[in-house]
């Protein structure tokens, strides 16, 4: 996982839940690359600049979301059409990507 993005993160927690509670932030290496107002936004500018797995998206009001970023992967089953916890709803794709939050 992204080591060093959390780790920073962690270290300015109480700094982006005072300034950013509700905004959507990239956090590349140590530092903190963007703020925005969607998780679309968010997205966007992020795979502008970074490849998935270079960069971190949090929002502090979530903490215990986690954003993935990664190739959007169809399912082959068309029958199995029941939601479940390890099927988690898309949020957002863009391009060839998309991010699956998981709580």
């Amino acid at each position: 996982m992204l080591e060093r993005e959390d780790l920073f993160y962690t270290a300015n927690k109480a700094e982006f839940h005072e300034m950013y509670l509700d905004k959507w932030l990239i956090i590349a290496g140590e530092s903190l690359f963007g703020v925005y107002d969607t998780v679309a936004d968010a997205t966007k500018a992020a795979l502008s600049h970074f490849k998935p797995g270079e960069f971190m998206m949090r929002r502090p009001a979530d903490d215990d979301l986690v954003i993935e970023i990664g190739p959007i992967i169809r399912k082959k089953n068309p029958r199995n059409n029941t939601k479940s916890k390890l099927c988690p709803e898309i949020s957002y794709s863009v391009g060839d990507y998309m991010t699956v939050p998981y709580a």
